[in-house]
């Protein structure tokens, strides 16, 4: 990577020890914060995910579906967002994903499911940068196809290399897919009864794993949870992530580790999702936390979540954490009103 990722990645060991010992403040952050705190972030996003596309030239698991996501929640909210921008890095994930494999044999997001769930669940309708119908049809198309004959989908790129085990990261990536089948009401072209016999074999397949290592896993199944229409399942998973929130007001991408901006923006985007208001001290406390802990490149520092990586601050895992604490982040704040 060029200068931006050196720069980062000395901002972040810099800043680390404030990102482990920092307390969240007995006042809780307002909106007006949150949004700067974001605004702050986009530049560093933008950069980074450019250099990204032009030096790797690929969607990956963790990266550029990520940028989107995060850019089109900023544009939703309000913030100030290059709309033109965002509509060509989105033209060309879906350019990517769609395209044929070096093999011919199937399609490149056929390799990359993860990043085709990213991109469904980042940009369902309504709002701006929403997937068309056709589009999200094939990318639905390519999630069924994928689904492994016991139900589960295989984890794509690196994310098996992760430091929490296999199994675990099977489970949260079969869960993503489960998802993304049903974000934001599916084209007719998808039939119900395919996607009814697909959902029922992952959930078949699900069933009672152990408690996971990673807050991912406990953040995916509240959002499975509130899918699901399960009342008791989704207050048992808040109550899971409530359990596990830091006194600092985060969480570590593993449950055990320090807080860190990975962890804190998923159990955000989820507890947000699930109706958890903004004024719930779990909340308060962690949009706290991350407005502490930014970094003045706008980006968190976040150690690597491979194994072989874990023990220091990785670029990777830093991009995909600050993406995520502005996900989490925009998560929180009042749904804008429509258009009229």
């Amino acid at each position: 990577m060029r200068g931006l990722s050196t720069l980062s990645l000395l901002l972040a060991v810099g800043c680390l020890a404030l990102l482990t010992t920092a307390k969240a403040s007995a006042q809780p952050a307002t909106a007006d914060a949150v949004r700067k705190t974001v605004a702050h972030s986009l530049p560093y996003l933008e950069q980074a995910g450019q250099e990204w596309i032009d030096e790797k030239d690929c969607v990956s698991c963790h990266r550029i579906s990520f940028m989107t996501w995060g850019f089109r929640e900023a544009a939703r909210q309000g913030l100030e967002v290059d709309q033109e921008k965002l509509k060509a890095w989105l033209d060309w994930s879906l350019a990517k994903s769609l395209a044929p494999s070096d093999d011919g044999e199937k399609l490149a997001g056929e390799n990359n499911t993860d990043g085709v769930t990213q991109l469904l669940l980042g940009h369902a309708p309504p709002g701006p940068a929403s997937l068309p119908a056709e589009t999200a049809t094939q990318l639905i198309g390519i999630v069924l196809k994928t689904q492994q004959d016991d139900g589960s989908w295989k984890p794509a790129g690196q994310l098996p290399f992760q430091k929490r085990p296999g199994e675990e990261t099977r489970q949260v990536s079969t869960m993503w897919n489960l998802l993304a089948l049903r974000s934001g009401g599916n084209p007719a072209a998808v039939s119900a009864d395919q996607l009814s016999a697909a959902e029922g074999r992952a959930i078949d397949w699900l069933a009672e794993p152990p408690l996971g290592q990673s807050t991912e896993w406990y953040a995916v199944r509240l959002l499975f949870a509130v899918q699901q229409d399960d009342a008791s399942a989704t207050e048992a998973a808040i109550d899971q992530l409530r359990t596990r929130q830091h006194e600092d007001g985060g969480w570590g991408w593993l449950t055990d580790d320090a807080s860190d901006a990975l962890g804190t923006g998923q159990a955000l985007y989820a507890l947000a999702q699930a109706g958890v208001p903004a004024t719930d001290p779990m909340i308060a406390d962690a949009r706290q936390f991350l407005i502490s802990t930014q970094a003045g490149s706008g980006s968190w520092p976040v150690r690597g979540t491979k194994a072989k990586k874990q023990a220091s601050v990785q670029e990777t895992s830093t991009y995909w954490g600050t993406a995520w604490a502005a996900i989490g982040l925009l998560a929180t704040l009042p749904e804008p009103a429509a258009s009229p």
